[in-house]
């Protein structure tokens, strides 16, 4: 699906349709095994692995730009030889160890950074995903360990401009500085010579790009995604079966990623033209239960 240019004698700006080819190749592996198994113990374990290329091989308009959101500036481009829900934006270069300013690549060499000097920055869709199931049981004892992992992606955390912008304010007014820091932000530029992660902060000139590869993170991840422990009574007078258990659900992520999940995306996963971007989405919940398996 493509968003194309139509003549503005219709009334409109662009028309949806569904044009262009999209290919997808890659690889997909499994493997069940059961490890040890014997009268008291038994392991069984399920690994599997999935390798995609996606990439964009025909449209009718190439070069789309895109916004996850309506009042952000693009965040997206549709464009042939690119995997669907490529990332644009500025070009982070980190800051001037003598100022403390931040700097961006100048494209076109005009001594300022705006949507000139946007290119593709990463992609959102992962290289690789799968998932890893150790499944053990103990006499009556049973207890299930699911674990997913991602690799090869990125997401755009469009909402740390909010909570890192190191105390800029568009007036130069403290009136207009309208949400707290980050206490990561007190690892920044201070003097010369300092190596921090974060410019410098200023009331008055803004040391941050919002469209830009300086919140453009490493979406990777190994999730613990379901624990489960239970124990089976067996047959008992009054049923056939009895099983008790205690399941976490999402019990941990590891991740470098510096928001609450990495696996969000603000859009909801509903158009993957748009995914990856995290404009304060809702992390995934954790969950705990207790219950029961019963058999009459």
């Amino acid at each position: 699906m493509s968003e194309d240019i139509v003549p503005g004698t219709t009334g409109f700006a662009t028309v949806t349709r569904n044009s262009g080819e999209i290919q997808n190749t890659g690889i997909e592996f499994n493997l069940n095994t059961i490890p040890i198994k014997n009268k008291n113990f038994k392991w069984a374990l399920n690994f599997n692995f999935t390798y995609v290329k996606n990439e964009i091989v025909k449209l009718s308009t190439d070069d789309v730009l895109l916004s996850a959101y309506g009042d952000l500036a693009p965040t997206h481009i549709l464009k042939v030889g690119q995997p669907v829900g490529t990332f644009w934006g500025v070009k982070y270069l980190g800051y001037d160890p003598q100022t403390g300013d931040a700097m961006y690549e100048d494209l076109d060499g005009n001594g300022e950074i705006d949507s000139n000097d946007s290119q593709i920055i990463g992609k959102a869709l992962p290289d690789g995903f799968g998932g890893l199931t150790n499944s053990f049981s103990l006499g009556r004892l049973d207890l299930s360990v699911f674990i997913r992992y991602s690799f090869g992606n990125e997401v755009y955390n469009l909402i740390r401009p909010t909570y890192e912008n190191l105390g800029y304010s568009n007036d130069g007014g403290l009136f207009s500085v309208y949400a707290n820091n980050s206490a990561n932000v007190l690892d920044r530029w201070q003097q010369p010579g300092d190596n921090a992660e974060y410019p410098r902060a200023s009331f008055i000139n803004p040391n941050y790009y919002e469209g830009s590869t300086q919140f453009l993170e490493d979406g990777s991840f190994v999730r613990i995604q379901n624990i489960t422990l239970g124990y089976d009574f067996g047959k008992m007078k009054w049923a056939s079966r009895l099983r008790v258990y205690a399941e976490v659900q999402n019990a941990y992520v590891f991740s470098k990623y510096k928001g609450f999940d990495p696996e969000v995306s603000s859009t909801g996963g509903i158009d993957e033209r748009t995914a990856g971007v995290d404009y304060g989405a809702y992390p995934q919940a954790r969950t705990f239960l207790i219950g029961l398996n019963l058999g009459l």
